[in-house]
């Protein structure tokens, strides 16, 4: 038998592959929406997104170009539409793109990206918490209706919203005196502070804004 011609065969499907490769590059941006803009400024989609199991994509800013940063791959991200971002096609790393998400508050705190099998979702990582302001907001609070809860910090845990009867409920670190809670994306807490002091807990949800006063 007279050998096979391996390495001609697998040189021309890899030939062809290439070739098949080019012409798909060549249509680059089929689909995109002309004429949009980002709903935000740039500086806004900077920050740590974070997934489980992939780990961290880091969005910074050079110069006046938002940058991807994911398992060492750097590239530069350029608006592809609305709040999609594309890198360049990298030969070494590929091409990636990202679809920027907001929160109910309309901040952007999640992106988008096709890794491996499936679209996966990173989520921005929450601020880190101020302790000198978590210990002046930890103390008593009292609600219109006489209801009572405290606010209690603990060191390494972080702050918590404690009342009788109920499991307690963890403030995660949002934007300066304003927490998020876990469970509910379209809720806010705010601690209203006035002359240096925290005087009010403000609970901001789409029904209305419902106040609870610091006590002594």
């Amino acid at each position: 038998m007279e050998p096979t011609p391996w390495t001609d065969r697998l040189l021309d499907i890899r030939l062809k592959g290439k070739k098949a490769g080019t012409e798909a590059r060549s249509k680059e941006g089929f689909g995109r929406v002309p004429d949009t803009k980002p709903s935000h400024p740039l500086a806004d989609y900077t920050g740590e997104y974070e997934h489980p199991a992939y780990g961290i994509v880091k969005i910074g800013m050079k110069g006046d170009q938002l940058q991807f940063d994911f398992h060492k791959a750097v590239l530069p991200l350029n608006h592809f539409h609305y709040d999609r971002f594309d890198t360049p096609n990298d030969e070494e790393n590929g091409k990636w793109s990202l679809n920027f998400l907001t929160n109910p508050q309309g901040d952007i705190d999640k992106t988008v990206i096709s890794v491996d099998e499936g679209e996966v979702v990173f989520v921005r990582r929450p601020a880190k918490l101020d302790e000198a302001a978590a210990q002046r907001i930890a103390g008593s609070y009292e609600s219109p209706t006489g209801a009572k809860l405290q606010v209690a910090f603990r060191p390494g845990s972080g702050l918590f919203m404690v009342a009788p009867g109920a499991p307690d409920q963890k403030l995660v670190p949002y934007k300066p005196l304003k927490f998020r809670l876990p469970e509910f994306s379209d809720v806010l807490v705010e601690f209203v502070e006035e002359n240096g002091q925290i005087t009010a807990m403000r609970q901001i949800t789409p029904a209305g804004v419902f106040v609870t006063k610091r006590t002594p």
